[in-house]
């Protein structure tokens, strides 16, 4: 890989590491990363030309660097890669203050990159894990002994959805902002500033990510990172109903079984989900509780008992 940094790129370091599927180096103290590009073909010009708009803007975030021949992308084995330089302290957590700064920067948005009608994405995505599940059965024995609980945290999550957004009437501030394709429990800050990760969507998206993510993080300041957010934010009703049913919904059990089925991470590292599930659930009464001192939102009947129970 250190003749292709060299040839696209007019960069020779001295030593290419490869963790998965992406390759980091360090050149004159800067960190760059070749990744693999996995999004939609049709989207990356307007990837690279809202992160030209945020640099030059002043606005932090890490930097597509096109090659040679002022491609974005540079095709290597006949798989599609980008070069990334880095402009972050990368090995920091991130902070729902960090979110905050991003999702209130104020520039166009490319339309292309709005995501919307999250019941949708969530029922064809179970759909699909479901086909898989199935077919790996006796492979995955974790997974597959874990699956139907964590379908049902989603399909009470589509069901909140569907049963609140369509009475309360969006307002001026149910716009869409940078937000992120996945916020992982194993992330550090670099993950939403990588501009291969930046989508654009409600604000309620990244806030409830980091709710989540707080938990298995032992995140014990939550409330009080909440209490400072919700002083310099206004929620509509429509906006708490989208983050409440993105709270219930664990995107990161998903997120981790894609993983494994790449090959990316073993099973094994489900434990660290499966094992807590009962504090897990307690966690989310308490942020359930949490928003209905500020707001009339709907009862979550299994998670108004005093105790719960272990469901796996």
């Amino acid at each position: 890989m250190k003749n292709v940094i060299n040839y696209y790129y007019n960069l020779n370091p001295n030593k290419i590491s490869k963790i998965f599927n992406y390759y980091y180096f360090y050149l004159n103290n800067e960190l760059y990363y070749f990744v693999i590009y996995t999004r939609k073909q049709e989207d990356i010009e307007s990837i690279y030309t809202f992160n030209q708009d945020l640099i030059k803007n002043n606005i932090l975030i890490n930097e597509i660097i096109n090659n040679k021949n002022n491609s974005i992308i540079t095709i290597v084995n006949k798989i599609p890669y980008i070069l990334i330089k880095v402009q972050i302290n990368q090995n920091k957590d991130i902070t729902l203050s960090e979110i905050n700064y991003l999702s209130n920067i104020k520039l166009k948005y490319p339309t292309n990159l709005m995501r919307s009608n999250w019941a949708n994405l969530w029922i064809n995505k179970i759909d699909y894990l479901e086909y898989l599940t199935n077919q790996n059965s006796q492979k995955y024995p974790l997974i597959t002994n874990s699956f139907n609980y964590f379908v049902g945290l989603a399909e009470n999550a589509i069901s909140y959805l569907n049963s609140t957004i369509s009475n309360p009437t969006p307002e001026r501030t149910d716009i869409g902002v940078i937000s992120h394709d996945t916020i992982l429990i194993t992330d550090s800050i670099y993950s939403i500033y990588d501009p291969l990760n930046i989508i654009i969507d409600h604000p309620s998206r990244d806030v409830a990510e980091y709710i989540k993510i707080s938990f298995f993080k032992d995140n014990y300041k939550i409330f009080d990172e909440l209490d400072e957010y919700f002083k310099h934010n206004y929620f509509s009703f429509y906006g708490i109903n989208l983050l409440i049913a993105r709270v219930l919904y664990p995107s990161f059990y998903f997120e981790l079984y894609d993983s494994i089925m790449k090959k990316e991470k073993n099973e094994s590292e489900l434990l660290k989900i499966t094992s807590r599930i009962n504090e897990y659930e307690n966690y989310l009464k308490e942020i359930f509780n949490y928003f209905h001192k500020y707001y009339n939102i709907k009862d979550i009947n299994w998670l108004k008992k005093d105790e719960v129970n272990l469901h796996l």
